[in-house]
Formats: structure tokens, C-alpha cells, sequence
């Protein structure tokens, strides 16, 4: 048998037999949170989820005739409260919560001022269409 017979040396100096023992460090506190970054977050989710919505009410006009102040409003409110009772109970969550109900305010009020200027004309054909007559091709 060739080699180290003794493999402590190989080890560190500070190195003993037995169990590990672990350093205990103290709990590093928790960051604090920035408040302009989290209002950035809330006032970017709030746009997104009203555009979404905003592109919903307009479909919904065109398509069943419902105004698009009311379809905004119904659906932007039902966003806002699906928010505050499904989401987080953090700073977080009511941000965006908040974000959203304030676009919803403005939203409506918006659409609902603007209710006369919304024409969206419907989607109805004039003509029928000729029909297509598929004939057998004679070799």
C-alpha cells in the first residue's frame, strides 16, 4: 500500500472529527420595500388590465351592442374586485387594486362622456356572397 497514510494532512487545519457543526448566523432583516418602484409596477398593471379590458368592451359593442362605457365599467369593476378579494392581502396587491380602480373612474367617466362621439358600424355584409360552383375537370 503506497500513498498518504495519513489522510489528515490532506485536511484543513481547523478541521476535526466528529459532527459538523454549523455557524449560526444572526436572520438577515428583510429588504425594505420601494415605494415608487411598487407604484411603478401597480400604475403598469393597471394600464395593462384596462387596455385588455378597454379592447373587451369595444368587441362586446360591436358584436351584442352594448355601449362601451357600460362594458368597460362592468368589466374593469369586476377586474378591480376579483383583485382585492383573489389576490394578495400585501402593500402589493392593494397598489394595484387601487391603480385599477382609479382607471376605472376615469375610464368610465371617459367612455361615458364620449358616448356620441363611438360609432362603431356593424359588421353586416350588403351583398350575398356568389357561390362558389366547383366543376369536375374533364382529362
Amino acid at each position: 500500500m503506497a500513498g498518504k497514510r495519513f489522510t489528515v494532512r490532506s485536511r484543513d487545519i481547523r478541521w476535526k472529527e466528529g459532527r459538523v457543526k454549523i455557524r449560526r448566523s444572526r436572520p438577515k432583516p428583510a429588504p425594505t420595500p420601494i415605494l415608487a418602484l411598487d407604484l411603478v409596477v401597480a400604475g403598469v398593471a393597471g394600464l395593462l388590465a384596462a387596455g385588455v379590458v378597454f379592447c373587451l368592451a369595444f368587441i362586446l359593442s360591436g358584436s351584442h351592442g352594448v355601449p362601451v362605457y357600460l362594458g368597460y365599467a362592468v368589466i374593469l369593476g369586476g377586474v378591480g374586485v376579483a383583485c382585492l378579494t383573489l389576490g394578495p392581502q400585501d402593500r402589493g396587491g392593494r397598489m394595484i387594486a387601487g391603480a385599477i380602480g382609479v382607471l376605472w373612474l376615469i375610464g368610465s367617466a371617459g367612455l361615458f362622456a364620449a358616448q356620441a362621439d363611438i360609432f362603431i358600424p356593424p359588421h353586416r355584409h350588403a351583398t350575398v356572397a356568389q357561390p362558389v360552383v366547383v366543376d369536375k375537370a374533364e382529362d
